[in-house]
């Protein structure tokens, strides 16, 4: 296989119009970057103005990348435990977006922590999902679907982390089915 190489015209072929080969006018520049021969040595080529960025082109989002984005801004809300994403192993309908132009409609599914006020819960996630879309879009969000799949129990290490007290232990409380307590080996 070859790699296919530029070819940059050298002085000699741009001004003897080397058939199959473009002609070079008066002030413009060649593809190398190089101004031409005709230019006195020591002045600058012409700068171009720029585009207005309204007329450059268009940029498109494609759906699956809205959708990513939602999902891990859910996942940023508190008391959010599991925000399901679309993935090659995955099936079901999970987060999706549909993208119209510079308009998103998003349904999430999400798992939250127990207890919680799954009204306003949503309404956060609401919020910040579409703010997070929008500031990392540009798209305006039009409407947030959120079906809550789970209740999750807050665990014992996030008790931790925001009391900084260790759960207690009672006796008779084990890990493991039909095993005596430390406590009670001593004694008996």
């Amino acid at each position: 296989m070859t790699t296919p190489v530029e070819h940059h015209p050298t002085s000699a072929e741009t001004s003897a119009g080397v058939p199959g080969l473009p002609t070079q006018r008066a002030g413009s520049v060649s593809p190398s970057g190089t101004a031409p021969a005709s230019w006195p040595s020591g002045t600058a080529p012409p700068v171009r103005t720029a585009v207005p960025a309204e007329l450059r082109g268009r940029t498109d989002i494609p759906a699956r990348v809205v959708s990513r984005i939602a999902a891990r801004a859910a996942g940023e809300v508190a008391r959010v435990r599991e925000v399901r994403e679309r993935g090659p192993l995955t099936f079901g309908g999970h987060t999706h977006a549909t993208v119209d132009g510079g308009l998103a409609l998003l349904e999430l599914e999400v798992s939250v922590e127990y207890p919680a006020p799954l009204l306003r819960m949503a309404e956060e996630i609401r919020r910040h999902v579409g703010e997070r879309v929008r500031a990392l879009t540009g798209l305006t969000v039009g409407q947030i679907d959120i079906d809550v799949t789970g209740a999750v129990p807050a665990s014992q290490e996030d008790d931790t982390h925001t009391t900084g007290a260790a759960p207690s232990s009672q006796a008779g409380d084990t890990d493991i089915p039909g095993a005596v307590p430390a406590s009670q080996e001593d004694e008996g």
